[in-house]
């Protein structure tokens, strides 16, 4: 049996607020039954069984949930806004065991979205429905939202300052040894000289240059092959 987070404060949330008792029903099944991520595969007659009601009615109320839901380009699938932050996942992290099946949520998933950069499509997100709840997203451990270990941006009291490791790229201390460590300090370099020329060249800009190293630039290096190069060779 699979539990969910729930934010009663979605009551008084306007966007919410307003929808109709269909609309309000079919947005809590579809977040009680989306998987780890937020996405679930459209099954209009599956869910107007469950629902008991019309295959219309649930069509309509789809229509009316489309401030707090992103479609899939084919329109078979769908992503719940916010979903990560209210169940206190986000942001994510790696080295994090119960992010890792997430974060392979969206690697799947990436195609039918145009997923350039999780973390941007996530906190793209954050635009739609549900914005104004202030439901607390850490992970419990230290890595939430800059009270912990420093994956945070720097900006409240007491967090960790960044540095600049490149023009564009700004990195705790503490963040740039993590890298060191788990991936040596050829490979963290050449993930922020990745990152540095893309924000250059492209314009981006991230709320976490430590998350977007995490969430792309690694997957790229190791794609094309680059990331090995910079691996330690074991003496034996």
């Amino acid at each position: 049996m699979a539990y969910r987070f729930t934010n009663t404060d979605k009551w008084a949330d306007s966007w919410f607020a307003n929808l109709k008792p269909i609309e309000k029903l079919l947005f809590i099944y579809l977040y009680e039954n989306c998987d780890i991520a937020g996405f679930i595969e459209i099954n209009l007659k599956r869910w107007a069984v469950d629902i008991g009601a019309e295959l219309k009615t649930i069509e309509g109320a789809l229509k009316g949930l489309d401030r707090g839901i992103i479609f899939s380009k084919d329109k078979n699938c769908l992503y719940i806004r916010n979903f990560l932050k209210h169940q206190k996942n986000y942001p994510l992290a790696e080295n994090n065991r119960a992010h890792q099946g997430i974060l392979k949520r969206f690697i799947i998933y990436r195609h039918k979205f145009d997923i350039e950069d999780i973390n941007e499509f996530i906190e793209r997100g954050f635009e739609g429905a549900l914005k104004g709840l202030n439901s607390p997203y850490g992970i419990g451990n230290g890595n939430g939202n800059g009270n912990g270990n420093g994956i945070g941006n720097g900006n409240g009291k007491g967090e960790p300052k960044k540095k600049k490791y490149a023009e564009y790229v700004s990195l705790t201390e503490e963040e740039y040894q993590k890298l060191c460590d788990e991936h040596t300090q050829g490979n963290a370099d050449l993930f922020i000289q990745i990152l540095n020329n893309y924000k250059g060249a492209k314009g981006k800009t991230y709320k976490s240059d430590y998350l977007a190293i995490l969430n792309w630039v690694i997957e790229k290096t190791k794609a094309d092959g680059s990331y090995f190069k910079n691996k330690p060779r074991v003496v034996r």
